[in-house]
This record gives C-alpha cells, sequence and structure tokens, in this order.
C-alpha cells in the first residue's frame, strides 16, 4: 500500500531543488538560458545552439581535475533537477561527485548538469511549444560529444536525477536504451497520469501536457519500462535510491518491484533519516552513491584520442 495519499500528494510540492522544503513553485515561464550565469563550484556555465529551439540552450559541466592535461576520454553522467529547481541544483552532486574521483571511490567522469525548463517533467510539452526531451536527446548529447572527450557509446553514458529529475531519468534512460547504459533514480516523483493530474501542482499538468492524461500516460516510466523491457533487460545498470522518511518511499519501491517482475533488475536503497530534501539526501549518501558509477565505467579501458 502506498502511503497515505494526501501526504503523497501534498508534499510533492517539495520535489524541487536539492534543499530544503520548499512551497510550490508559481508557474512561471522558464528561459531556456538560466538568467543565473552562476558557476557552483567545479562547475562551468556553458550554451549550445539547439536547432529544436533555433536558439542558445545552456548547461552547466563539470570535467574531472585530469582533463585539460590528459588526451583522455570520458564517460559522461547527465544529471536532472527536481520541479522548481535548475541546472543549478546539481552543485551538491557535482562535490560528491568530484570528491568520489579525488578518493578513488569513482572513475574519472564528465557531469552534465541539464537545463530542464524547472517543471517540464522532461517531456515534450503537449503543445509543442518547450520541446525539453528532444532538446536534451537530439541536440544536448550531441553537442556533448562533439565538444567534450568522451566516450561516445551507450555504455559510457549514464542518466541521474533527483525528484523530477528522478522521474525525468526513468523516462528518457528507459525510452532511449540505445543511448543511456545506466539509469540512476533517486527519490523518483514516480506519478502516473492520474496522481500528476490531480496534484497540487494541476496547472502544471494543464501546462505542459494540455491535461491530456493519454499523452502523459504514454510517455511515463511506468508504461516505458514495459514497453522496453526486452531492449533493457541485462544490458542497463539501473538503481533507485530514496531517503526512509521520504513521502515517495513507497511509491519507489512499488516502480522497483515493478522493474523486477519485468526482468530489470536493479539495486534498490534507501537512505537513514532522510525525507524529501535533496542537498541532505546526497550528502548522507556521500561517496557510496558513486560507487554505482564504478560499477558502471570503473571497468573500462581509458580511451584516448587516435
Amino acid at each position: 500500500m502506498l502511503r497515505a495519499a494526501g501526504v503523497f500528494l501534498g508534499l510533492l510540492a517539495l520535489a524541487a531543488s536539492p534543499g530544503a522544503a520548499q512551497p510550490a513553485p508559481p508557474v512561471v515561464e522558464a528561459s531556456w538560458l538560466d538568467p543565473d550565469r552562476s558557476e557552483p563550484a567545479g562547475t562551468k556555465y556553458q550554451t549550445f545552439h539547439s536547432p529544436t529551439v533555433n536558439g542558445e540552450v545552456s548547461y552547466l559541466i563539470y570535467l574531472p581535475s585530469g582533463y585539460p592535461t590528459s588526451t583522455r576520454r570520458y564517460p559522461v553522467v547527465y544529471w536532472l533537477h527536481g520541479l522548481g529547481g535548475n541546472q543549478r541544483s546539481g552543485a551538491v552532486f557535482v562535490s560528491q561527485l568530484s570528491a568520489a574521483i579525488q578518493a578513488g571511490k569513482c572513475p574519472p567522469t564528465i557531469a552534465v548538469l541539464v537545463n530542464g525548463l524547472r517543471d517540464s517533467r522532461y517531456y515534450d510539452s503537449f503543445d509543442g511549444r518547450r520541446p525539453v526531451e528532444t532538446v536534451i536527446i537530439r541536440d544536448l548529447l550531441p553537442h556533448v560529444d562533439a565538444t567534450y572527450r568522451t566516450i561516445a557509446r551507450r555504455e559510457s553514458r549514464a542518466i541521474e536525477g533527483y525528484s523530477m529529475g528522478g522521474f525525468g531519468a526513468a523516462r528518457l534512460g528507459f525510452k532511449y536504451p540505445d543511448l543511456f547504459g545506466a539509469v540512476s533514480i533517486m527519490a523518483g516523483a514516480l506519478l502516473d497520469a492520474e496522481s500528476a493530474a490531480s496534484t497540487m501542482h494541476a496547472e502544471l499538468f494543464e501546462k505542459n501536457f494540455g491535461g491530456n492524461k493519454a499523452y502523459f500516460h504514454a510517455g511515463s516510466p511506468w508504461v516505458l519500462a514495459d514497453q522496453n523491457a526486452a531492449r533493457v533487460r541485462g544490458r542497463s545498470l539501473v538503481r533507485i535510491g530514496v531517503g526512509d522518511q521520504d513521502p515517495l518511499y513507497e511509491r519507489d519501491l512499488t516502480y522497483h518491484e515493478m522493474l523486477e517482475r519485468l526482468g530489470i533488475r536493479n539495486d534498490f536503497f534507501a537512505v537513514p533519516g532522510v525525507a524529501h530534501n535533496g542537498r541532505l539526501f546526497y550528502e548522507k549518501l556521500g561517496a557510496a552513491a558513486f560507487t554505482f558509477y564504478q560499477k558502471a565505467f570503473g571497468s573500462q579501458v581509458p580511451h584516448r584520442d587516435r
């Protein structure tokens, strides 16, 4: 049984950037260019031209310390922020990633902090005006592989996100298993169409999906995992992590159990004493968060430019 629906729905407002609980964000139009061009420690603010929107789109890039002086190619993690957040919400992820690399607990890895327009749920909007999924898949991934020394293959590409970003990591990871070899779902706000339409963010459901439950359902991580199970099973490394006090705990556990029934093996873990707070979640998890990437990337032979 899921925990009390009222508690779950009310606390979906916490699915924001990794920090203290915040009230539900107002519905405002986000920008493809983050107006705050600040660079959290270890990151650089960058933009690229997106043919899909015929304009510039921002992101933050983390390059491991040895990148400037080596010819090595690196695996990449794409990190997706939560509801109401932005690319800077990944600062705590980058901080922990860098520490894990320095401690030898994670292979040197590039991280891309994605601009998800605050509230997109990482779909293309129903009206076509906010094609977030297409910008990420068709424009951002090729740009990163062309611009940085990446290992441009699925086995060396991962997607991770927190809260709404965990939802996005699940749906994009399972929709495009030929692009992502590792899928990391952190405190995923794994809504179905009914819960998404009836939450206190119902206005966002209208904004992003035109009130169309069938459109949301067809692209949900629940449906995509089932549809693409044969392409994911035995090929993708998958994990689901959530705080043991998080109102999303039971929903994430149910998703884990569904994946297991589909034959998609995945690691499920709970972080003790954590509710829906991304910063505390990552800080408590620490270097343990990155043994996943040691497993995903660590056995790969370093690649160098030819």
